[in-house]
């Protein structure tokens, strides 16, 4: 029997799985709260604070996407070449700069 050094990626990958999961489930329960006060204002409901709900409900969805999809993507190029993590974090720069760009902060 030999002696292997072994990482623990079973371990990395579960954290990765579990934040997908559960970032696009946040991500889905935040759009469907937005989707639900853009519906009654289309409906004539007036609800004076329904277009700051629904922008928070889309940061917070588009948050959710960023840790979900963000960890998994990192998993992916974490073994790759430089190049390949230069393309991750330039992409993951801007997809933040995207959201703050949509809602102006």
């Amino acid at each position: 029997m030999s002696n292997k050094n072994t990482t623990h990626s079973s371990d990395t990958n579960a954290a990765a799985k579990f934040c997908a999961f559960w970032g696009l489930v946040f991500s889905a329960a935040a759009g469907i709260v937005s989707f639900f006060f853009w519906l009654l204002v289309k409906m004539g409901v007036e609800i004076s604070w329904s277009g700051t709900v629904i922008s928070i409900c889309n940061l917070l969805s588009m948050l959710g996407m960023l840790v979900g999809v963000g960890l998994a993507a990192w998993m992916y190029v974490r073994g790759k070449s430089k190049g390949w993590k230069i393309v991750f974090w330039v992409a993951f720069v801007l997809y933040i700069l995207g959201i703050l760009g949509i809602f102006h902060f």
